[in-house]
């Protein structure tokens, strides 16, 4: 496990280590996680859908997350350890069944308010 402050620290992990899913918030100081997403797909495209983005309010504008929530995962705060973990697990199931290498491609809706934590 590795850990970044910003956005920017985010991505000079991914250039050097190697990541079977990454857990984002939506805003960091420096970039924030749509930007780290963005980024880290133009640098390794294999990253594709195993990205598990966090944020504290709605979703932005859709035009803005479209495309990430067509392969992505977006949890809503406050959140359950079970709901993130729920996340990671179908992360991790999905880049099992993918060949080496292969981009990981969602096949569900994002989790929203039914994994908010009460």
């Amino acid at each position: 496990m590795t850990t970044a402050v910003s956005g920017v620290n985010g991505l000079e992990a991914l250039r050097t280590q190697s990541f079977d899913v990454i857990i984002s918030d939506l805003n960091m100081p420096e970039r924030g996680g749509l930007w780290l997403w963005r980024q880290a797909l133009v640098l390794r495209p294999e990253l594709r859908g195993r990205f598990v983005l966090i944020a504290s309010e709605p979703l932005p504008e859709p035009r803005t997350m479209s495309l990430f929530l067509e392969s992505e995962r977006f949890l809503l705060k406050p959140l359950t350890l079970d709901a993130l973990w729920r996340e990671v697990e179908s992360v991790m199931h999905v880049a099992r069944t993918a060949e080496p290498g292969a981009r990981v491609e969602r096949r569900q809706h994002p989790r929203r308010s039914a994994d908010r934590a009460m």
